[in-house]
């Protein structure tokens, strides 16, 4: 299996110089933790998709070749599906997909990355007050019905816990020929690339389980007060292997 981490963003809301993933947290930059953890997983090869100032990735990774950089060229004018299109354009093996810009504790991704499920989204339950998530709708059997943005298109069962994805994913080989198509389809239809990759696993023929950990200890950083909570709360808890 490879890793693929999406780190192409520009973190505006931040208002920072340098991608998300090059942010320092404690004594290692954020997409160094998920390097670490991958690694402790069992996953040597990782390929990072760059975009803005991607200078800060060449200059990090200069000496590791385990770490193959690919640069999205129109990260300006894209989303997270067309990072995700370039990073899986030359794949034909099982991935794990990942954002760069999240801490999260590592027993439980580790049970998630060596899991039988080769189609697989990572889940937790939605703290209370939180209503930015990448919410997920599943079946009784635990099989992806629905992703959004939006809480009130997920239609829960009555006393049904809300889950979100928290940015990490395993994709079948078999599984990104779907994807990239799909993404063609997109970029064709609308024509431009401003669209999420998260869309794409409710929308192929494969289908996604997701795997669900109660009360998960993980953070992103898409504003300050996201960035705070990682640092001052989540930080403290996690487990580095």
């Amino acid at each position: 299996m490879k890793a693929i981490i999406l780190a192409a963003g520009s973190g505006r809301r931040l208002k920072i110089h340098k991608p998300k993933g090059m942010l320092n947290i404690g004594n290692k930059t954020l997409i160094d933790y998920s390097i670490k953890n991958l690694r402790a997983s069992g996953i040597d090869r990782i390929k990072i998709v760059t975009g803005y100032q991607s200078e800060f990735y060449d200059k990090h990774y200069i000496f590791d070749d385990s770490v193959n950089l690919v640069h999205n060229r129109e990260y300006a004018n894209s989303g997270s599906l067309y990072s995700l299109y370039v990073g899986i354009a030359d794949e034909d093996e099982d991935v794990v997909i990942l954002d760069s810009d999240i801490l999260y504790n590592w027993n439980e991704v580790n049970e998630f990355i060596n899991s039988s499920h080769r189609n697989s989204i990572f889940a937790t339950n939605v703290p209370e007050g939180r209503t930015d998530a990448c919410y997920l709708k599943t079946d009784y059997s635990d099989t992806l019905v629905k992703i959004s943005k939006n809480m009130n298109t997920i239609g829960l069962r009555g006393e049904d816990t809300l889950w979100e994805n928290i940015g990490i994913t395993k994709v079948s080989g078999s599984a990104l020929g779907e994807i990239r198509a799909y993404a063609e389809d997109k970029f064709l239809e609308s024509g431009d690339l401003q669209h999420e990759y998260d869309y794409a696993f409710e929308s192929i023929k494969t289908k996604f389980n997701v795997l669900k950990y109660k009360d998960y200890i993980w953070a992103e950083a898409d504003d300050n007060q996201q960035l705070h909570y990682m640092v001052s709360v989540v930080y403290p808890k996690i487990t580095i292997p």
